[in-house]
């Protein structure tokens, strides 16, 4: 009975390895030069290397390289007028002698404010370019915060399953070593072996997920796709709940909110094109100077203005009320928008103050029941008094309490990614 003892003692031991997992993953020597140690090493990589962040960086930059021109004036024009030009039976004579030559230069000018309208325009369009740039930025750090949790995650479901699996390994010997003195069953020893091939197919499962999770990884980083990350990756701390107030978290994702800020650009820009659409029943100007050369000696000058004449009412109102519909529909987005992400933040607040209580539930209550149950049953098998199908029972219980707290843990940072993006910035 030492013996058996003995390893009941190493399978009691083993049985307390899941909750310390769940709890913190430990240091791992060949981490050494891979990158995702934190989450923000992950983020400035992205930054500085993901195709799509740098498409919308470079998009900026060329909607704000638009406003120096946008409220330019167009180029000068010149022109060179030949007059009195003599003919022989319809073909001309030589134009150098006994004409009268006429050079202009010329210069569009629009009404006053338009070129300033303009401008603003093009600057309100400059804005939106660099908020699509930083809402881009912001979806791809809630998904490389999504990306990384799943990485923890499968990490942790991956060490808790090979951990069980060397307790079943302890449990199968210990079967064994009970048949073996007639105080046990063969069934015990093959329930033993079916389960650790369930565990088996587990593993291979959860490094499949761990695969794609580092594959989803350094897509969004912009990395090749096979380059190695941190094994045994960090897990984002949770704030506390006073730093989740919904009402502030609100009033925080109206002034920061990417999606709600570009739909306020697109409103500046769209009042600015109301005002230039009006600005159209006002006349543009061009102004020309010129010199006369006649019989061979410049004579004098000349100067002209020319005035467009907007008597075009179909024209300029169907400009001024598709330029008022466009500022109303952008109206419209803002509102919804604001709207959706103040729902959207209700139940992400939500969801994360309900896996918060269920977390506290399963760690202070549930995982520590599993943990006496197992050590129960495997004390109660030792003596005799309960069935190795007791012991297997106890310890998949266990199993689902641990895979159900790392799980509900996963969700949680769901939820917080979610938050982040809808505020727009950190916690």
């Amino acid at each position: 009975m030492t013996r058996l003892a003995i390893l009941v003692a190493i399978g009691l031991g083993l049985g307390l390895a899941p909750a310390a997992w769940a709890d913190e993953a430990p240091h791992h020597d060949h981490d050494h030069g891979r990158v995702g140690a934190s989450i923000a090493d992950l983020i400035a990589i992205a930054r500085q290397m993901n195709p799509d962040l740098q498409v919308a960086a470079l998009e900026a930059e060329a909607a704000a390289a638009r406003i120096e021109g946008a409220g330019s004036l167009a180029d000068p024009k010149v022109q060179f007028l030949v007059m009195d030009w003599p003919s022989n039976n319809y073909i001309p004579n030589n134009p150098l002698s006994g004409t009268t030559k006429k050079i202009y230069l010329s210069q569009e000018l629009p009404f006053w404010g338009k070129r300033d309208l303009k401008r603003e325009i093009a600057t309100a369009g400059a804005r939106k370019a660099a908020l699509l740039r930083v809402q881009v930025e912001n979806d791809l750090v809630a998904r490389i915060k999504i990306a990384y949790a799943d990485y923890h995650s499968a990490h942790l479901v991956g060490d808790l399953a090979r951990d069980l699996r060397a307790r079943l390994e302890t449990v199968v010997r210990l079967a064994a070593a009970r048949y073996a003195q007639g105080l046990g069953k063969q069934q015990d020893v093959t329930r033993a072996e079916v389960e650790k091939s369930t565990l088996e197919a587990e593993i291979v499962r959860t490094d499949s997920e761990r695969a794609k999770a580092r594959v989803s990884i350094n897509r969004l980083l912009g990395r090749e796709l096979s380059g190695a990350l941190v094994e045994a990756p960090a897990e984002r701390p949770i704030p506390p709940a006073g730093a989740l107030d919904l009402a502030a978290l609100t009033e925080r994702a109206a002034q920061a909110n990417p999606d709600i800020l570009i739909q306020q650009a697109t409103i500046e820009g769209s009042d600015k094109s109301v005002d230039l659409a009006e600005k159209g029943w006002y006349p543009d100007f061009e102004v020309s100077v010129g010199a006369v050369k006649s019989q061979g000696d410049w004579s004098g000058y000349e100067a002209m203005v020319t005035a467009t004449v907007p008597i075009r009412w179909g024209l300029h109102q169907s400009e001024i009320g598709e330029a008022k519909a466009m500022a109303g529909a952008a109206r419209s987005k803002r509102e919804a928008a604001t709207q959706d992400v103040a729902d959207a933040l209700a139940e992400a607040s939500i969801g994360l103050d309900s896996a918060r209580q269920v977390e506290t539930l399963l760690r202070d209550n549930q995982l520590p029941e599993a943990e006496i149950g197992f050590q129960a049953a495997a004390k109660g098998y030792e003596l005799g008094r309960a069935e190795f199908l007791d012991v297997l029972t106890a310890e998949q219980q266990l199993w689902r309490s641990n895979a159900d707290l790392i799980k509900i843990r996963f969700e949680q940072q769901i939820r917080l990614a979610e938050i982040e993006k809808l505020i727009g910035g950190e916690l």
